[in-house]
Formats: structure tokens, C-alpha cells, sequence
């Protein structure tokens, strides 16, 4: 199904309010530009425009493909030819060049009247009040909101309301870095006093929009949080927020209770290897299970009805040769381990087939054969290889699969155990950290370490590690900032939130793809940077855990209340979603923070209908949003689990 605005836009351009080529630009005024104000300007239903703003805004006039011009002010039309052309090179977060047009700008007092007289004529009074403003409440008059359209084969492209990211949701994830916002977003509509508006940016400069972006908040919230939302120290956008109301989240895990929670894990999962005594040659029986248990990483989904890239079928004998293709017949009853790095990276499949595989025509963001994305440096057991011997099958220290053998560096034993077992290290604690070596780039994640070479930073003030290339191993000098930290970070609740918070506005990327995490390995990364492996599947994640405790079978009250009984840090869990817990925020709501895909809004699609958004990022959430069409979030909860077995619930078996 599909909204009305595109049809309303250019119904609007035919009636002349949209193109506007008799209007002259004013010339440019001493007015305050958009990005230097102390504050955004707030034009909405119920807060008018200043008397005489007009007369000093600096306008230019600007045409769109289609010949159609604008008037808008000058520095929110810089920077949208900006984020135009941003958005022209495609990269991992959009399927491809996304073409975006304007629709509408700047309107006068008599330009609006007549666009809400247009509007109430071809759509009614109730679709008008929600997309339109009365003159003087309008934000078209500001010259800092546009109208934006995608342009697909040289014609506009409708926003359908269905269940796949559209392309005018992957341009709100770029609009922030340009200095623009998604002025009405969905489920805001009772703050904003609009519906849902996929194409109605508005300038606010780049700063502010990173701010906005980051706590997901409108426009009205954001003034309305006070100066710890301004300067992202409020619930929404701090550690320090949380931290602070958990004094006793300081204290520190001592070597011992590591140790102890690391042989649980170990004993409770089959995915978390022992790398630092890894065997020399494993049995044929061995490989073979781990073969199968890859597999399981796609059985419950329907593989009769799979689609490659571009929506075309994936043929059944695609799947059967990809099946065949592990060769378990081939694999020995008894074989000698090899070992490997990924030469950049690595991405482990779950089959030997490096073509993806979507559950729907339309998606291009989730495969279903990628598990994990192992980086530079990641020791990788090798046990088998494909029958066309492209492939490897590898264990990694919390994930079985096959890589391409393009990716991957065989090394000796010795040198590998130097990354597998190394006695000194720097552990990666941001969220994503490049480092040049070798003439390359390398990108590393949260938990990923290198072994040191020297003990003390150098007189420079920098760390010398080693670091895998594809030629050789080489020295490589690594700032000392709090992007590393000599070995594993203290263990405690506060030191997990802050590593969390790290994260914040990150891309939800699929089995570590586009350089990110999904929910299962964001939640692996923060625990990884303070010494504690966690599988990066969230059910093997859940059942890792030294404690954890059932909660399907309760109550929303009863669950509610249980849950406010956790410890920040502490894991929660939805049927194939990991989260992390908080605490409770001013007003005594509990809040996570996950790394989320999508949200859904009942009754914002068309005619009534549900709208799923892909959110896509990581955010600070409650419990109360839709996370499926028609579900809550804490319906959805069914596990929690934690390091320590310190609450009053009965344990999980």
C-alpha cells in the first residue's frame, strides 16, 4: 500500500506551489545563519512564527530534475546538495544510489493558504490538518524545511507502507551527518502534531541533528529535555546518566569469579572454543557435527522461497549444491587442524556459498547465510575444506562456518597462538577502530585485541602491537587513547553501560556486516571488551550465560516488575533479539539498549494500517514500543540472564 504524498506534492506543483518561478530570491539579509542560532527555530500548530522572521531570511531559488524551482534558504540548500550527493554514491547503508529530488520549500503566507485550500479539496479536512499547517505555524516559511522526493527512472517514487525498508528510510539514516532531521517521525505524531512524513526534512545543523539522531528525539522533545538533553547527558544519550544511578555498579569482578563464570560458559556451549589449547588434528565425527550445527543457522527458515540479490528466486539446486557442496563425505575420520587469520576480514557462512539468500524479494540488508564477520588478527581453526575447495570450514572462539579461502592467511601453530593465547595485549574498546598496516586499512570491533610487542607505550606515546597481514606480520604503532586499553577493561555493571553507550547511533549491521553489529554480537562486543566470550547467536547467547531465568510464561505486571529487579548489564531476550538492561530512568521505566532493525507503529500505514520502520540503529528504548505488528516489546521478553546469580527468580535449568 502507498501514502498519498507523492501525489499531493506534485498536486501542488500543478497548482503552482510547487514551482514558483515568478518569485524572485530576496537578497540576502543580515539574519542569524541556520546552524549559528543557540537553539533550533520551532515552528509547529501551536507555536507561530516571529513577526517580520521573512524579511531576513537569506533565500536562493533552486530547480529540481524536472525543471521545477524553489526558493529556500541558503544554507539548508548547501547542505542538501550535499546530502543529495551523498546519497548518490551508494555504500552499506543504502542498496544503491538513491536519487533525491525537491518537492516543495519556501512558501509564503499566500502560497500556504492556497496549498491547505488545494489539499482540503483533493484529500479532505482530516488528511489536510495532519500534513499541513495554517500560515504563520507553518515551517515552509522558515525556508529551513523541504519537501523531498526519490526519483527512480526519471519519475518520483511513492513511500509504500509495507514490510521492507524503503529507500526513503534508508535516506533518514544519512539525513543527520548533513545537519537535516526527519521532521515527523513515526509514533510521534501526538508530539509533533503530524502524521508520519517519510519525505519532510528540516535543517537544524549538524550538531544539533547528531544529537536529535542519537537520542531519537523530535524536535519539540529535544527543546523540551532541558540542558542534560542538549548536551546528550540525559537518559536518552549518556552512560554517565546510568552510571550514576548505579554507585554500586563500580564494583570490580575479581581474576577469580572470571575464571569461575569463564568454565561455566565453557561447559554450557558448545560454540565457545577453548583457542588457547586448541587441538592439533580433531575427528571426522567432530567436523561433521560442526557442519551440521552451521547448517541449523538457516533450517526454520523456508528454503523453498529464497531470493538472491535483486529479488530474482534462488533455484532448489542452488540449494542442494550449496548443501553438497560441505562434502561430508569427504571429510576424514580423523583430521589435522590448520590455521589461519582473515587476511582483512572474513565472513563465516553458514554454508559454502558466498552469494546471499533473502527471506524476501525485497530485502537486501539481512542474508541468511551470514553468522559473523571475523577482522584482522581473529585466530581461525581450519577443519575441512568444500568439494570445489573454495571454501574453508572454520571454528572461530564463538562461531562455526565456512569462509572464502581467498580470505584467509595460513600460518603456522607458534605464530598463531601468538593472537589465540597472547600474554599481553590491547583490547579494541571502541566501537569500531581503523589502523593502517601493511599499506592497508584494517577495521577492528569492540573486544577484537592484538598482542603487544612492547609492555609500556613508547616515548611517542604509543603502543607497539603486531598485527596479520597478507604479506607479513609487522609492528604497528596504536595511540595511546581510550579507544585501547592495555588488556581486558575491569569488569563491572558500570564498565559494561559505558562500553554500551558506545555503540550509540551505530547501524544495525547483519551478522557484522557494514562494519557493525546486529543485537547477539553487540551484546558479545561490550561483554568481550571486560574478558567474558559470548556466543554471537542470541539464543546460544541466553543458554551461555551462568544464570538466567525463563520469563515467557509471566505476566506483563509480573514481568515488568521482575525486570526492574535486574542488575544494569545484565541480558535480556526476545525469540531471535538480545538486549541489554539498564535500570530505570527518572520516572522509574525500564530501559535497554540493543541494537534494534525495526519498530512497528499500528494504525500509520495506509488506511489504518500498521507501519514497520527500520529503525536500524543502536538505541535506548523502553518496553512499550511495538516490536511486532502486534506486540509489544516486553511481550516479546522471554529470557533474562546475567554473570552473577543474584536475583530472587528461581534459575533456569
Amino acid at each position: 500500500m502507498k501514502t498519498k504524498k507523492i501525489f499531493s506534492l506534485l498536486l501542488a506543483a500543478t497548482l503552482g506551489f510547487g514551482f514558483m518561478p515568478e518569485i524572485p530570491a530576496l537578497a540576502a539579509q543580515t539574519a542569524v545563519s541556520a546552524s549559528e542560532t543557540a537553539e533550533p527555530l520551532l515552528v509547529n500548530k501551536t507555536h507561530p512564527l516571529s513577526d517580520g522572521y521573512e524579511a531576513g531570511i537569506s533565500l536562493v531559488t533552486a530547480a529540481n530534475c524536472f525543471g521545477e524551482e524553489f526558493q529556500i534558504e541558503r544554507e539548508t540548500y548547501e547542505h542538501f546538495l550535499e546530502l543529495r550527493a551523498d546519497l548518490l554514491r551508494p555504500d552499506a547503508t543504502t542498496e544503491g544510489a538513491i536519487q533525491i529530488e525537491i518537492a516543495a520549500a519556501y512558501r509564503n503566507a499566500e502560497q500556504q493558504r492556497a496549498h491547505i485550500e488545494a489539499l482540503l479539496t483533493a484529500e479532505g479536512e482530516d488528511y489536510a490538518d495532519t500534513h499541513a499547517d495554517l500560515p504563520g505555524f507553518s515551517e515552509q516559511q522558515t525556508g529551513l524545511a523541504l519537501d523531498v522526493v526519490v526519483v527512480e527512472n526519471g519519475a518520483p517514487k511513492e513511500d509504500w507502507y509495507n514490510i521492507y525498508e524503503t529507500s526513503y528510510q534508508q535516506m533518514h539514516r544519512k539525513l543527520a551527518e548533513h545537519g537535516f532531521i526527519l521532521r515527523y517521525p513515526p509514533g510521534k505524531s501526538g508530539v509533533t502534531g503530524h502524521a508520519y512524513d517519510s519525505g519532510h526534512i528540516r535543517y537544524v545543523g549538524k550538531e544539533t541533528a547528531r544529537k536529535m539522531y542519537l537520542q531519537g528525539l523530535t524536535l519539540e522533545e529535544y527543546l523540551a529535555g532541558g540542558e542534560e538533553t542538549r548536551r546528550m547527558a540525559g537518559a536518552l544519550g549518556s552512560a554517565e546518566y546510568w552510571t550514576r544511578r548505579n554507585p554500586d555498579g563500580e564494583k570490580i569482578m575479581s581474576e577469580g569469579e572470571l575464571a569461575a563464570v569463564r568454565e561455566t560458559m565453557q561447559e554450557k556451549s558448545d560454540l565457545l572454543a577453548d583457542m588457547a589449547n586448541y587441538p592439533d588434528a580433531v575427528t571426522g565425527d567432530d567436523i561433521r557435527e560442526k557442519i551440521a550445527s552451521a547448517r541449523e543457522g538457516i533450517a526454520y527458515y523456508n528454503m523453498e522461497e529464497l531470493y538472491g540479490r535483486g529479488g530474482a528466486p534462488v533455484p532448489e539446486e542452488s540449494v542442494r549444491r550449496a548443501d553438497d557442496n560441505c562434502a561430508l563425505d569427504e571429510v576424514p575420520e580423523r583430521a589435522s587442524v590448520r590455521f589461519a587469520f582473515p587476511a582483512k576480514k572474513a565472513h563465516i557462512r553458514y554454508l559454502p556459498e558466498s552469494s546471499p539468500w533473502y527471506e524476501d524479494a525485497y530485502d537486501w540488508t539481512y542474508d541468511l547465510l551470514q553468522g559473523f564477520t571475523a577482522n584482522a588478527g581473529e585466530p581461525l581453526a581450519v577443519l575441512a575444506e568444500s568439494r570445489d575447495k573454495k571454501f574453508c570450514f572454520v571454528e572461530a572462539r564463538q562461531h562455526v562456518g565456512w569462509v572464502d579461502a581467498r580470505e584467509l592467511i595460513f600460518v603456522p601453530r607458534d605464530q598463531w597462538m601468538k593472537y589465540a593465547a597472547p600474554e599481553h595485549f590491547l583490547v579494541i574498546t571502541a566501537n569500531r577502530k581503523e589502523i593502517e598496516a601493511g599499506g592497508s586499512v584494517l577495521t577492528f570491533r569492540m573486544g577484537d585485541r592484538l598482542p603487544l610487542i612492547r609492555l609500556e607505550p613508547l616515548e611517542d606515546g604509543t603502543w607497539l602491537v603486531s598485527v596479520p597481514t597478507a604479506l607479513a606480520e609487522v609492528p604497528v604503532r596504536v595511540p595511546v587513547d581510550d579507544t585501547v586499553h592495555k588488556g581486558w577493561l575491569p569488569c563491572s555493571e558500570n564498565n559494561l553501560i559505558r562500553q554500551s553507550f558506545r555503540f550509540l547511533g551505530d547501524i544495525f549491521g547483519w551478522g557484522g556486516m557494514q562494519e557493525s553489529v546486529d543485537c547477539s554480537l553487540f551484546t558479545a562486543c561490550v561483554y568481550r571488551s571486560v574478558g567474558i566470550e559470548l556466543p554471537t547467536d542470541s539464543v546460544d547467547q541466553q543458554l551461555a550465560m551462568p544464570w538466567s531465568v525463563e520469563l515467557e510464561g509471566m505476566g506483563a505486571e509480573e514481568k515488568l516488575a521482575f525486570i526492574k529487579t535486574l542488575h544494569p548489564g545484565d541480558t535480556l531476550y526476545a525469540d531471535g533479539h538480545a538486549m541489554m538492561y539498564l535500570g530505570r530512568d527518572d520516572s522509574g521505566n525500564p530501559r535497554i539498549i540493543q541494537s534494534g532493525s525495526s519498530k512497528w507503529f499500528p494504525g500509520e500505514g495506509e488506511n489504518g494500517t500498521a507501519l514497520k520502520y527500520y529503525v536500524r540503529k543502536v538505541a535506548v528504548e523502553d518496553f512499550f514500543y511495538n516490536g511486532s505488528e502486534h506486540q509489544k516489546a516486553l511481550d516479546r521478553v522471554i529470557a533474562a540472564a546475567s554473570l552473577r546469580g543474584n536475583h530472587t527468580a528461581k534459575k533456569h535449568s
